[in-house]
């Protein structure tokens, strides 16, 4: 194999000796070409040899924290700390250790981004880290700036909340690399796995949003709706989803000229928003005629923001023209974020103590069925938030809000959500504060932590 002779025989200096490049080293290359970080060599399919090199899924989609590159893998710069978006390396080839990068936070503490630096538009190198600054991402960018917005439209402040940065002018082939080559070695190095969109079973992070948006299938009512339930399930969908655009077709194939100008409008703005066809009446039975009942607007197609009905066609293009359609979705996609923190932590001794006191409290255990079956809080009702699948412990966000709205429909309902360690529950207390719930608790510590309280009744 050609490109496996050139990997294989590649000479690096290290102590002042040449020596063949380290396993490792020669892996996390691979992951940069097999992944598409760098365009590969030749048009043709990756290589057996190649292939070969692709790790397996993690074992767990959270990875350790900001960490220390071995001095084996990386050159230290001592005593140089960099700012985010200026230059990270002293020399060709000289990669900064990722502990020695200052980390960009991209969210206030109001949930409203952060402007991106201006250093960005770039050719560089940059890490990815989520809310518990665990590393989930490695890459290179020949405009680092554009690179990191389209993570931004696909991913939340939860799985992307902060970023390492390093950007050159005129970069050489070792430059470009040297420093991302070196970190994914270095994750390898220390933790047996590469960072998870590194693998081939985490695709999102090398994908274009614009793309991912128009790949995006319908939403559509439950299954068995009658028409006269058109109208709930109509409610259910507005006040689930933040943006939702009523149309005839699906996004890839609109049936429409003015439902094809909306989806290229709202394509434009580069938002997240959710279709639903109003010709399908297999899967949506109703909704042609009941949509225009319940809006009181006689055409198609119609845009919903945060429940509440913006337009038509028309409607919303003299509005973005404006300026006034981007604001609106702005607001209503912050005031989101806001909800999603609303939620509070409690110990288990508090929660205890709540449950025996107000009988309409619900604990609600949001690990997997098999965890919920081989222990759990008294009294609680399993509505699993993550799944474990071969590739890693996974979120299934709809399944759980759509289980979540049939057992509790009254969005005063108060609930406690626990997991294993708090993590989980964490993560769907906040989902259910997005979609409106007004009285959520979350647990504190999980069940590793209720169990170690000898007062506290569980059962199995």
């Amino acid at each position: 194999d050609a490109q496996a002779a050139d990997v294989s025989s590649e000479l690096r200096v290290q102590g002042g000796k040449r020596e063949r490049p380290g396993a490792k080293m020669v892996l996390a290359w691979q992951l940069m070409r097999v992944s598409l970080l760098l365009p590969p060599p030749s048009p043709l399919a990756p290589s057996s040899f190649q292939s070969s090199f692709l790790l397996p899924p993690p074992l767990s989609l959270h990875h350790p924290r900001h960490f220390k590159a071995p001095a084996s893998l990386a050159s230290r710069s001592k005593g140089r700390r960099s700012a985010p978006g200026l230059t990270a390396l002293k020399s060709s080839g000289e990669a900064t250790p990722l502990s020695d990068i200052e980390p960009f936070h991209l969210y206030k503490e109001d949930g409203s981004l952060l402007p991106l630096p201006e250093g960005w538009k770039k050719q560089g190198s940059y890490a990815c880290f989520n809310k518990n600054d665990e590393l989930q991402y490695v890459a290179m960018s020949r405009l680092v700036y554009n690179s990191i917005q389209n993570h931004l439209q696909m991913l939340s402040s939860s799985e992307f909340s902060s970023v390492k940065v390093v950007t050159w002018d005129n970069p050489t082939k070792e430059d470009m690399e040297g420093a991302a080559t070196s970190w994914i070695s270095s994750h390898i190095d220390a933790y047996g796995a590469a960072p998870p969109g590194n693998t081939r079973e985490v695709e999102i992070w090398r994908k274009k949003a614009a793309e991912v948006r128009r790949q995006k299938p319908n939403v559509e009512f439950e299954a068995g709706s009658t028409e006269d339930q058109a109208p709930a399930q109509i409610r259910s969908i507005i006040d689930r989803y933040p943006i939702v655009l009523f149309m005839k077709g699906t996004r890839q194939a609109p049936q429409c000229g003015f439902s094809d100008a909306t989806v290229a409008l709202l394509d434009q703005l580069q938002v997240d928003y959710e279709c639903i066809d109003c010709l399908d009446e297999e899967r949506n039975p109703g909704l042609r005629e009941a949509i225009k009942v319940f809006s009181e607007w006689p055409t198609i197609p119609q845009l919903y923001v945060g429940s509440e009905f913006i337009g038509g066609a028309d409607i919303c293009r003299d509005m973005a023209e404006a300026g006034e359609l981007q604001d609106v979705i702005e607001k209503e996609l912050q005031a989101r974020r806001m909800r999603s923190k609303s939620f509070v932590t409690r110990s288990p001794e508090d929660i205890w103590d709540l449950m025996t006191k107000s009988p309409d409290v619900t604990f609600v255990d949001c690990r997997t069925e098999q965890e919920y079956d081989n222990g759990r809080v008294k009294g609680a009702v399993n509505v699993p938030a993550f799944l474990d699948t071969p590739q890693g412990r996974l979120p299934v966000r709809e399944d759980f809000l759509k289980r979540m709205l049939q057992k509790f429909p009254d969005k005063n309902s108060k609930i406690v959500v626990g997991c294993q360690r708090g993590i989980r529950s964490a993560e769907a207390a906040s989902w259910l504060c997005e979609v409106g719930y007004t009285n959520i608790v979350n647990q504190d510590g999980g069940f590793s932590y209720w169990v170690t309280k000898k007062d506290l009744p569980t059962e199995a």
